[in-house]
């Protein structure tokens, strides 16, 4: 099974209460069961972007109304966690 949890928060990245802890934990042991699951979030201009290595999986752009912004999908590249962030522009 491919699982998708997307939040606002998740622990190592940005965690202001037990989301960010459960977010981080509950992937790893389902992947630990043999599922394949993965966390996307907004990516927060933290500590933990900047001491990272980053690699870009996808650039876009888009409409939602009559504004049009353009994001980039970027993915950790070192811990284990299956980490997915979102960054608008």
């Amino acid at each position: 099974m491919e699982i998708l949890h997307v939040s606002a928060e998740c622990y190592p990245v940005a965690k202001a209460g037990g989301l960010g802890d459960v977010v981080g934990a509950l992937p790893q042991y389902q992947n630990k069961l043999g599922h394949i699951a993965k966390v996307v979030m907004p990516m927060y201009r933290t500590k933990f972007l900047y001491d990272n290595q980053w690699e870009v999986v996808h650039k876009g752009g888009a409409s939602l109304g009559n504004s049009f912004f353009e994001y980039t999908v970027i993915k950790e590249r070192l811990i284990s966690l299956d980490l997915i962030f979102i960054l608008l522009i």
